[in-house]
């Protein structure tokens, strides 16, 4: 089977998932047009629409399985979807988020209000409606975005998200540690709640001691080997989910503080060592987190184990091999 890959990579997934399908002894090839200062490295070609373009008939002609990153596709407006079905070819989605999550949607499932997707309410309908009348299967990486798609594509995967664990080497909080570092890296503020951080943080340094630092704008190399040096990482308190630094923070063994929703937890494994806080509960959290230092050690011991256990890549992409062969 010979897999393409494209055109948007999120969170360094598409390379990951790449490298480990070869592994396993598949002809991948896998194109990135999105760039950001996040710089993720990875086993993918670097390029941009009009590249893609050119060579788009010899990719389809000599592609099997098309797997699309975060409702994009090679040509602007889904052109390349008739050519690439009528050549015969299996296409499968991976929506990552905002590319699906509708303002309508989040208010009635959430318990509080997200900025709103890039896209309306409307161009999200129109697209999944395209992108479903093309392919009967999507991925997602858990339940949290399930509803925004399960009325659209026939066949909805969850796959989690996929860790190179071996280049993250675990260094666990310090049972004698007074003075814990905490670490909030927001790349979009609104969204990962970082005002209701900040004040939890304003409150907690009359009476605690802590180190605190705020990571933004940094390559993901950069902001890794600062996130080694942290005992607690902060990722998001609105969306209901945890994302890609939690997995990594966790992979490092640190203890990770995130807002999952009840519903999205019950569909979670039941070790999740992640410590759930909202708005209303950070600074509850962040205090007793912050005079535990033997808890805090339990639950890195407890990350480490967690992602090994469920997200390493070479498990995850055996999942993913399982749901190409539905395909």
């Amino acid at each position: 089977m010979k897999i393409v890959h494209g055109p948007t990579e999120i969170a360094g997934q598409m390379g990951i998932l790449c490298k480990h399908l070869r592994k396993k002894g598949y002809d991948v090839a896998g194109y990135n047009w999105f760039h950001s200062y996040l710089n993720y490295s990875g086993d993918i070609v670097s390029t941009d629409a009009y590249e893609i373009a050119r060579h788009l008939p010899a990719i389809i002609s000599k592609g099997d399985l098309f797997h699309f990153h975060n409702g994009d596709t090679f040509l602007l407006g889904g052109g390349d979807l008739p050519l690439i079905k009528g050549a015969g070819k299996k296409m499968i989605m991976h929506h990552w988020g905002n590319d699906v999550r509708t303002t309508t949607n989040v208010a009635k499932l959430n318990s509080y209000p997200l900025p709103p997707s890039y896209l309306t309410d409307e161009e999200i309908h129109q697209r999944l409606v395209q992108f479903s009348s093309y392919m009967d299967h999507v991925i997602v990486q858990d339940y949290e975005m399930v509803p925004h798609v399960k009325d659209y594509y026939k066949n909805v995967h969850v796959l989690p998200l996929a860790c190179n664990i071996e280049n993250f080497k675990a260094s666990y909080p310090s049972t004698t540690n007074a003075v814990p570092k905490i670490i909030h890296a927001p790349t979009n503020r609104e969204f990962k709640g970082s005002s209701y951080v900040e004040n939890a943080i304003e409150r907690l340094k009359g009476d605690h001691s802590f180190l605190y630092q705020t990571i933004e704008k940094k390559s993901h190399k950069e902001a890794t080997e600062m996130y080694a040096q942290s005992d607690i990482v902060i990722d998001q308190l609105l969306c209901g989910t945890h994302g890609m630094l939690s997995v990594e923070a966790m992979a490092m063994g640190k203890v990770v503080i995130a807002y999952i929703r009840d519903d999205v937890k019950a569909y979670l494994p039941p070790d999740l060592p992640i410590v759930i806080a909202k708005p209303e509960t950070i600074y509850d959290v962040l205090s007793a987190l912050i005079k535990d230092p033997v808890r805090r050690n339990q639950i890195g011991i407890a990350s480490r184990a967690y992602v090994e256990k469920y997200h390493a890549a070479e498990k995850v992409v055996d999942q993913l091999v399982s749901i190409y062969n539905t395909i």
